[in-house]
């Protein structure tokens, strides 16, 4: 049987027998299974003045139309803006879930004089 260290504040002073299985070489494992089971949470934010390419990067990363931008269905203008905006998407692949939550900032920046 292997020795182990039970409650002690010093070391190798209290050593015991194991009596059964315990199972620590499972933890990895059963914290691997609960977290692909509870999902994932990612939160994105980008920054940048208006025309940087910020919603392109969102849905190239991601493979879809994930962005402020590409959630409205109507082709308008987009106005220039410093409001900060939110939008939250779950998104599933493989039985993962991953909840995603992409903070954009169109025109952050825009209004700043850089002549001098």
């Amino acid at each position: 049987m292997s020795k182990v260290m039970m409650q002690t504040t010093q070391w190798g002073k209290m050593k015991s027998s194991l009596e059964s299985y315990v199972g620590f070489d499972t933890i990895q494992e059963q914290i691997r299974k609960k977290s692909l089971k509870r999902g994932f949470e990612l939160n994105i934010m980008v920054v940048g003045a208006s025309g940087l390419g910020k919603s392109t990067l969102v849905n190239t990363l991601f493979k879809a139309k994930l962005s402020r931008a590409s959630c409205i269905s109507q082709p308008f203008v987009i106005p220039k803006t410093v409001e900060i905006k939110t939008v939250s998407h779950v998104i599933e692949e493989k039985g993962v879930r991953l909840r995603l939550t992409i903070t954009d900032t169109p025109g952050f920046g825009d209004q700043v004089n850089n002549t001098n």
